[in-house]
Parts: structure tokens; C-alpha cells; sequence
């Protein structure tokens, strides 16, 4: 049974709602609010898989009101249900799973209770993901390789990973990624891809392994293994001690940083430890 709560201040809203999850096996309601503060005190003593919140309410809408939400259970599933379109994009970039124009029917409903039910928290994988740089940029869990639908999902994945968990701007992705966009039509790209992204990770069970919000994104290091970390602290520190290591900057010169990738924003990069790797194998 998945535990859901909803926050709407229309009441007829919450009873219609009511009326049409009695009707879903899957689901237990536990609660109805009218308010965000209502549903907040509830959550600090019960579970909830997942929220459904309207978006246009007085004082905290729901926006504001799933990021209050995100930080007192970072895994729980957001669902936004509103009258209005506009905000879509702001959706997507809180990662919401759904985002539900009013009024809801029971059709639309069973689509989103078809993505609540997918196993991607409690599958949610023990062995960190290895990040591969070089060569190719993928993602590797276990001996799989992960497969992208979306390559720029998987392209702003890869620029997260270079910038080492410093936390990127929106708007720098956009102009790494799509340098040749206007700015309007890069910026809808960004927030649709981004949510194909946060979408591939929470398939995999690897959700953890990216942060954002208030238009700010960085993968947390300490969630991943990669080749480039790993070849970054050998040249930071100048070691190489083990055969492994003299390995790790050969292979970096023969196969390239993201080479094969083919990412032009990559490039100055690949120089930079290119002439590292040369410089400290031959002062070796």
C-alpha cells in the first residue's frame, strides 16, 4: 500500500478526491488538509510515500509548499494537481512525478497511481554507481551499462560530473548544452530534460546521486565512484605508487577524457589533463 496524503483548500476538491482513491486498492489515504501547515505537522510523526498538492492556495502555495515538504523526506513522490498550466516548468525542476491539470478524472488518476507504483524507492540500489570519463562517459551499475532514451539527459548528467559536486546555475548547463538556442527555447529544453533525467535516475534506483533546486544542480561525490575523481586526486597529489596508477594516466592519453562522447564543452577539459598525465608520468 503506497500512503498518500493531499492538501487542497477546496473542500469539494478533497472529498471528490477522496471518492476516487477509495476506489484504488494500491492506495491508503491518510489524510485530507487544507492547509500546508496541517499537512506538515502531519508528516513530522507519520510516513507518506507520496503528496498531492494544489498549487494555487492561500498563503504557502504549492510550490513552496513541496520543497517544505522534500526536506522532511527527501525520497517521498510529489504530484501536483492545479487549474493552471504555468507551472509546469517549476514542476518539473522540484522533480515533481506528475504534474495533474484540474479537474481530476479517474483516467488521469490511474496513470499517475501507474508511475506511484513503479519500485524505483525501495529497489533504490546499496552499491554506488561507477561514473566512467574515460573514453566514453557512462554510467555503470554493477556490470551494466546504463541506457539513455534522452542524450542530452545523459549530457547534462556528464557536465555535473565534471564540475565535481560544485553546485551549476541552470543557466550554465544551458549554454554548455545548448549553446546555439535562443534563450527562451533553451531554458524549456533544460527544464523538460532535466526531468528526463531525474526520471532515467529514479528508474535505475539512483536518485540520490543528483541535488537541485532554486535553479542550482551538482551530483553529490560522495554517492558515486569515477574515474575522473580518482584520476584527479592521483594528479593533485602527484602519486604514483602502483602499477594501477601509472594505468589510470595511460589510459586517460590513449583513450581521451570523454572522448568518444564527442561533448565540444569537454574539450578544455581533456586538454588540461592530457598535459597533466604527460607532465607527471615523465617527472616520474
Amino acid at each position: 500500500m503506497i500512503k498518500i496524503a493531499a492538501v487542497d483548500d477546496e473542500f469539494h476538491v478533497l472529498e471528490r478526491f477522496e471518492r476516487m482513491v477509495a476506489e484504488i486498492d494500491e492506495l491508503e489515504l491518510c489524510g485530507l488538509f487544507k492547509t500546508g501547515d496541517a499537512l506538515m505537522d502531519y508528516m513530522k510523526v507519520h510516513p507518506l510515500d507520496a503528496v498531492f498538492l494544489d498549487i494555487e492556495m492561500p498563503g504557502v502555495n504549492g510550490l513552496e509548499l513541496s520543497e517544505k515538504v522534500l526536506n522532511l523526506n527527501e525520497d517521498i513522490d510529489i504530484i501536483f494537481v492545479t487549474a493552471f498550466n504555468q507551472y509546469a516548468i517549476e514542476a518539473f525542476e522540484l522533480h515533481a512525478l506528475d504534474y495533474i491539470l484540474k479537474p481530476l478524472t479517474e483516467v488521469r488518476l490511474d496513470k499517475t497511481v501507474r508511475r506511484l507504483l513503479k519500485p524505483h524507492k525501495s529497489s533504490m540500489r546499496s552499491v554506488k554507481p561507477f561514473i566512467q570519463c574515460i573514453g566514453d562517459f557512462e554510467v555503470l551499475l554493477g556490470n551494466e551499462v546504463l541506457f539513455w532514451k534522452n542524450s542530452k539527459a545523459k549530457e547534462i548528467l556528464a557536465f555535473l560530473v565534471q564540475n565535481n559536486g560544485a553546485p551549476v546555475t541552470w543557466e550554465k548547463i544551458v549554454d554548455a548544452v545548448w549553446p546555439n538556442y535562443n534563450a527562451e527555447k533553451a531554458h524549456t529544453n533544460f527544464h523538460a530534460t532535466t526531468y528526463l533525467l531525474r526520471k532515467r535516475l529514479s528508474e535505475a534506483g539512483i536518485t540520490q546521486i543528483l541535488e537541485g533546486g532554486r535553479g542550482k544542480y551538482r551530483i553529490k561525490t560522495d554517492q558515486v565512484d569515477c574515474d575522473l575523481y580518482q584520476l584527479e586526486d592521483k594528479l593533485k597529489n602527484k602519486l604514483i605508487k602502483r602499477k594501477e596508477d601509472f594505468s589510470l594516466l595511460e589510459k586517460l592519453i590513449q583513450k581521451g577524457y570523454m572522448e568518444a562522447s564527442g561533448y565540444s564543452w569537454s574539450y578544455p577539459k581533456a586538454a588540461e589533463l592530457d598535459e597533466r598525465c604527460r607532465r607527471l608520468i615523465s617527472s616520474t
